[in-house]
């Protein structure tokens, strides 16, 4: 079972490494020139373009193995 999960934490990680990378591409190719036409008063009344935000996240790795209890004392 330990397995599953750890394949599930690495497909998590692809896919917000992916998400990621689809934001920076849409913010430097498209959203540059949404806010020139925004600049430029192309674009509806009220239009605002709100920032993307890029998800920043790490995935908890599961322990192989339970700690050992310490020594009583």
């Amino acid at each position: 079972m330990g397995e599953h999960f750890n394949k599930v934490g690495k497909n998590l990680e692809r896919a917000v490494d992916a998400y990621n990378g689809a934001v920076g591409s849409l913010e430097s190719r498209v959203m540059v020139s949404a806010r020139k036409f925004a600049d430029l008063k192309t674009a509806p009344l009220g239009l605002e373009i709100a920032p993307l935000e890029s998800v920043d996240r790490n995935v908890r790795q599961i322990q192989r193995e339970p700690e050992a209890p310490g020594p009583l004392q």
